[in-house]
């Protein structure tokens, strides 16, 4: 075994199959660590709760999920789950599960910046962290802390791997069948 589990290594290139550049993977993977509890499993469901996958979708968020799987023709596998999150952030509207533009913006804007330019954000890493946890996630017991210091760990351990994570084939992106009008799939989004 690598550095990296299975399950983190599938998570981390189907993150990038999908979209994400490297630059945000620690700040997803921290969030995906405390929401699977350290599992990295896409099938992870809550203990004494309703949450599932990597990324713990409930309520109407988990419907989401499953109903644009269904009209999608994909199945349910970590690259999907990624998709879906990737999609709900610079999807069009109604693609997957509607945002709002607010928090539809303030993600794009903080995956769309380095945050190293700016001298008035400490960590960037953690910052994105918190984001995401507070716009997307949205969970009841936030435990921001610890999804904070795991991208810090992340950003170290990918760090220290002296090559960006790439997708492996067999992780690549899936094909979902044809585009949809106004869809961004196919389309890079910009560095």
């Amino acid at each position: 075994m690598g550095m990296f589990t299975n399950n983190e290594q599938e998570t981390i290139d189907a993150l990038i199959a999908v979209g994400f550049p490297p630059r945000d993977i620690p700040a997803l993977m921290g969030n995906i660590d405390v929401e699977t509890g350290g599992s990295y499993s896409h099938t992870q469901k809550e203990r004494g709760g309703k949450g599932y996958g990597l990324f713990q979708f409930t309520g109407s968020h988990k419907r989401d999920y499953f109903d644009w799987l269904k009209d999608s023709n994909l199945s349910d596998n970590k690259t999907s789950q990624a998709k879906f999150v990737f999609d709900n952030i610079y999807g069009n509207r109604g693609y997957g599960r509607e945002l709002g533009w607010r928090d539809r913006s303030k993600l794009q804007t903080m995956f769309s910046e380095s945050m190293l330019a700016n001298p008035h954000i400490d960590d960037p890493i953690k910052r994105k962290a918190k984001i995401f946890s507070d716009v997307y996630e949205k969970p009841g017991v936030p435990h921001n802390e610890r999804r904070m210091e795991s991208a810090k760990k992340w950003e170290q351990k990918l760090a220290s791997t002296k090559k960006p994570p790439s997708p492996t084939p067999a992780t690549g992106m899936m094909s979902s069948g044809p585009m949809r009008r106004g869809s961004r799939r196919g389309r890079k989004r910009p560095s």
